[in-house]
């Protein structure tokens, strides 16, 4: 006689998840995976960093020398040609310089208390008066501590007192004294001509006197190969030396190409509103006044994953900024592109790309991060994408 067993509880529970699993694995394989469409929009980026200027500039030196006048003004334009400075070679010495001086105020003195003694002239004593004015402005700059205008009030004075000394000798009738000291004054300023070199403009631009001791390192020519320690020495406002040919050698000025000039930043992570011929809006932290436009112009990731540097090209006059070398400044722009879901974006270490719903590949770079979405861009000469398109998440 066969005896049938009754099914225990334990058996209906453990049929019961069965079912279930099955169940739930055949909704997954049989329901449509998530996808997502791509559109077109758009998205604002505000942003401030620290920067570092780079300028297109060209640095004149020359070997060691006893003395520098400075003809042109600190950020005035040269064109190729005009005369920048000049050098005295060794050999120069202050001790003739002082002779001719003293011998010029014997000839002034002479001029006035002897050839001219008791003579009113009104246009002597204007002349006069604005030499007195132009030393008392200098006087000024030097105690406000405005050294940026000496140079330009120097030369001021230079051409006032030129303007008397011709004036003087146009007036005054030469007796055989003063024709003397004309030919002593004469002979101490061919003496003179001799140690002087004329060094003139080799290009247009603006022209400084200024120097920072990193033009040799932070050039145009280097964009793209800055090192994470470099730049971190320029930021900290450190001298980075650099390997020097021949010491004797001196920076005399700066020509600068003041309608292009860039600005670099460091950052320990990627960027994706920084692709390359993206365009920004740049206001500098002491330059509230002044609106820059800057584009994209390089991107370089640094060795061992340790970070990357964007630089920023600035076709703007750059006024101000000749001098300065760290900068603050907030930027800013309005991305607009393809926008995905971020689920349907794909990152590897190669490429980022994205899949269709035909299994279709399309590589594609972040322009843009708006959280749940991503602003992309597709590769040239790659498989493009269409507004509309749906996408695998």
């Amino acid at each position: 006689m066969t005896v049938r067993r009754r099914p225990r509880l334990k058996f209906f529970m453990i049929l019961s998840v069965i079912v279930i699993a099955v169940t739930a694995l055949l909704i997954v394989l049989l329901r449509e995976p998530p996808t997502g469409v791509v559109e077109r929009g758009s998205i604002e980026y505000e942003a401030a960093f620290d920067m570092l200027i780079v300028r297109d500039e060209v640095v004149y030196e020359a070997k060691n020398y006893g003395r520098t006048d400075f003809v042109a003004e600190e950020g005035s334009h040269v064109e190729v040609g005009d005369l920048v400075l000049q050098v005295y070679e060794r050999g120069y010495n202050d001790e003739t310089l002082s002779q001719l001086l003293e011998l010029q105020k014997e000839i002034i003195d002479y001029q006035v208390e002897e050839s001219r003694a008791g003579i009113i002239d009104p246009e002597l004593e204007d002349i006069n008066a604005g030499i007195d004015r132009q030393v008392k402005q200098i006087q000024a700059a030097v105690s406000d501590g405005r050294p940026e205008d000496i140079l330009g009030l120097g030369r001021a004075l230079e051409q006032m007192l030129d303007e008397r000394k011709s004036y003087l000798k146009n007036v005054v009738v030469a007796d055989e004294q003063l024709r003397s000291k004309y030919a002593e004054e004469q002979a101490l300023l061919e003496l003179i001509a001799g140690w002087r070199i004329d060094r003139m403009a080799e290009e247009s631009g603006i022209v400084s006197f200024y120097f920072d001791g990193c033009e040799s390192l932070m050039t145009k020519g280097n964009i793209g190969s800055f090192t994470k320690v470099v730049l971190e020495e320029v930021s900290s406002g450190r001298t980075v030396e650099t390997a020097e040919e021949d010491t004797a050698f001196a920076p005399l000025y700066r020509v600068v190409d003041e309608n292009e000039w860039y600005v670099v930043l460091q950052s320990d992570t990627r960027i994706p509103e920084m692709f390359r011929t993206n365009i920004f809006t740049i206001v500098f932290e002491d330059y509230l006044d002044t609106q820059y436009t800057g584009i994209v112009y390089d991107v370089s990731e640094l060795e061992e994953n340790d970070g990357f540097v964007y630089t920023i090209l600035i076709q703007d006059e750059i006024g101000p900024l000749i001098g300065d070398r760290r900068v603050a400044a907030k930027v800013y722009t309005v991305i607009e592109g393809l926008c995905v879901p971020k689920a349907c974006v794909k990152e590897t270490d190669q490429v980022n790309y994205v899949e269709t719903v035909d299994g279709q590949i399309v590589p594609v770079f972040i322009i843009a991060d708006g959280g749940d979405n991503l602003y992309i861009q597709t590769y040239e000469g790659e498989a493009t994408l269409e507004l509309g398109q749906v996408l695998k998440q």
